[in-house]
């Protein structure tokens, strides 16, 4: 984990009880996070090492997810009763927000173009 991502996932976890279930769930989640992020670090060095398509074709499939995602979560914010809060809207205070960073790496790997790339290869 970077640095801010340590600190944001501190910030979060630490506002559940001390030995509570919130926080050892979020320990559990960043050793999976921890161990998912090498993996992803080591995909990208192979990938940018070997096969840069590969690794953008894997890197678009996590955004086009991610959009669907975060857009999803937007429209059951927006349409719900605000009478009976969503769990949603709670993860979404949380400020995790992962759809520009993919925009930004698939931006580098593919070019002005990359929307358009993702596109063709993504199916409805």
């Amino acid at each position: 984990m970077s640095g801010n991502e340590d600190e944001q996932t501190d910030r979060v976890r630490n506002q559940g009880k001390a030995d509570g279930l919130f926080r050892a769930c979020m320990d559990e989640i960043r050793s999976s996070h921890t161990t998912g992020q090498a993996l992803r670090t080591a995909t990208l060095a192979a990938g940018l090492l070997s096969d840069r398509c590969c690794y953008a074709e894997l890197l678009g499939q996590f955004y086009v997810a991610t959009v669907a995602l975060e857009k999803r979560m937007d429209e059951l914010i927006k349409n719900s009763d605000y009478k009976k809060p969503l769990l949603v809207a709670k993860v979404k205070k949380l400020g995790y927000s992962f759809t520009s960073g993919y925009e930004n790496d698939l931006q580098a790997l593919l070019g002005q173009e990359w929307k358009s790339i993702i596109k063709s290869w993504t199916t409805e």
